[in-house]
Order: C-alpha cells, then structure tokens, then sequence
C-alpha cells in the first residue's frame, strides 16, 4: 500500500501567508499542516508516499523531511506539478510511483480530527474492492464534490461542485484506490470548467458498481483551511482536542505507535523541538500506549 499527498496548490487565499511558504506547510497550532496527513498515513503502516507538490513548496519539504525521515525508512518522493489543472492532473504525476499498487490519497490541505480515524481508515484499506471515499455531511455541499449513495453505502453518483447539490454529502479529498486507478486517471479528458478531475475516475468505478462511501459522523472535525479564519478556527479546534487527548497529527507518535520506528529512533527524531512540544509528545506517550 502506497500513499499519496496533493499539495500543489497555490493557495492565492492565503497570501500573503503562502508568499512565505506552501499552504500544506503552514503551521496549524504546534505544527506544520502537512504533519496531519503523513501522521494518518504512518499510523496505517503506510511508509511509501508521493508528495505531489510545486517548484516553490519543493526545497521546503526536503528540507523538513528528507534526512529526518530517509534514516528510519521511511520513502517520501517528490513530484513537481508544472501547472495547476486540476487534481486528476495532480495524481497523474504520482503514477511511476504508484503503478499498479493499491494507494491512499488525500488532499494536503485537509484535517480530520478525532479519535479512530486510523482505525476506519484502516477498514477502509481492508475493505476497498475498487475505491472507497471518505465523506461528511456539509451545511454547503455546492462547494464541493456531492456523493449520492445507496442504503448499503454503494456510491450511485458524484458530482463536482453542482449548483443544485442532490445531497449535502461532501467527498472529503480522502480516499481509497485499487492499483488500477492510475490507468483510469490517464484517460481522464478535460471538464468543461478546464479541469482533469477526479470525479471522472470516481464515476468509472460507480458503472462498475466498485464504489463505497464511508460517512463520517459528528465526532470528526473535518475542517477547512482555505482562508484566515478557518486557520485561526482550525488552530482552535486542534489545541482544545490535543487538551483532552493528547497531541494529534505527531508523526512521531504515530511511527512508533505502528512500531515503524524504535525507541532510539524515536528520541533522535523529536531530539531538536521544544521542551514544551516534546514534554507534550511524552505525556502523549503516557496517554496513549
């Protein structure tokens, strides 16, 4: 099993916070955004992943990861997507990594938070017969990609961003994939809103009835980062969850939890963070063996 992390965008939202650096790398709380998304793919014993990314975030990822994380194993590769054309284009620069290889994929500028989001990813992994996307439900669904689903969670259609949404279930930007997804994605032809788009892909597995959603419920915090305000809230929302149950998207934690790493690994690893971050990591430590 592989994982894959989108990152590419640029963010235009944010700036002039994205003029300093990426989106995925701006810090939510106590630590960079990105660290959410790898610390789910670690704790599902993922530990080769494709960071699909643009020219300016690239020296910034190598220099976060690269000798960080190369000497416990763990294999980050990085693709440079040229132009912004939609995620479909995104996920097809992965696809030497990928090949015919099962995957995760998530979008890098999503946050889950909750107790068990490894254990239903987990599930879902376990699962997957073609593709399995994670889903909520959302007071604004024309914002986003719209799953419709039958009564045992067969995906029957999904539709990116419709003006009269047929139901308030929002794809996540979280998803299972079989290994031959990339051959679908190849063949994905532009939309008319000038994109290659992945609910193209989703749809070819709904014809051959090969689609589930997994709905999460109301104990996960599925949030937004797009614009100040959302950030500042996501930020909120982290620190009074880490207050009751310990640090949350800690890569750290998260490999040695999946016994990725060993003991020694793990205190080379978090050896230059704060005394404050690292007395949070040990009291996690304590809370969640």
């Amino acid at each position: 099993m592989k994982g894959v992390i989108l990152t590419a965008g640029a963010a235009t939202r944010l700036r002039p916070i994205t003029k300093v650096t990426g989106k995925v790398l701006v810090p939510i709380y106590n630590k960079p955004m990105i660290y959410y998304g790898l610390s789910l793919m670690f704790s599902c014993g993922i530990t080769d992943i494709a960071l699909v990314c643009n020219s300016f975030d690239l020296p910034f990822y190598k220099n976060l990861f690269d000798k960080k994380l190369a000497d416990c194993g763990i294999n980050i590769k990085y693709f440079v997507q040229k132009q912004a054309l939609g995620t479909a284009n995104a996920l097809k620069y992965a696809s030497s990594f990928v090949g015919n290889e099962d995957f995760v994929l998530l979008f890098g500028d999503n946050v889950f938070v909750m107790n068990g989001m490894d254990k239903m990813l987990k599930d879902a992994i376990k699962h997957n017969s073609g593709l399995t996307v994670f889903a909520k439900t959302v007071s604004d669904p024309e914002r986003f990609g719209v799953i419709e689903h039958d009564s045992k969670f067969n995906i029957t259609n999904m539709e990116e961003k419709p003006k009269q949404p047929k139901s308030n279930l929002a794809s996540t930007g979280l998803y299972v994939y079989s290994g031959d997804a990339m051959e679908r994605v190849k063949k994905v032809k532009k939309s008319p809103r000038g994109e290659y788009e992945l609910t193209n892909v989703l749809n070819s597995y709904v014809s051959e009835h090969r689609a589930k959603v997994k709905v999460l419920d109301n104990n996960c915090a599925w949030l937004d980062t797009g614009t100040f305000d959302s950030l500042l809230e996501c930020s909120k929302i982290v620190k009074d969850f880490e207050n009751e149950n310990g640090l949350i998207g800690c890569i750290e934690l998260e490999l040695l939890k999946a016994k990725l790493i060993n003991k020694t690994q793990f205190e080379n690893l978090i050896s230059d963070y704060s005394a404050d971050y690292k007395q949070r990591i040990y009291n996690s430590l304590k809370t969640k063996k």
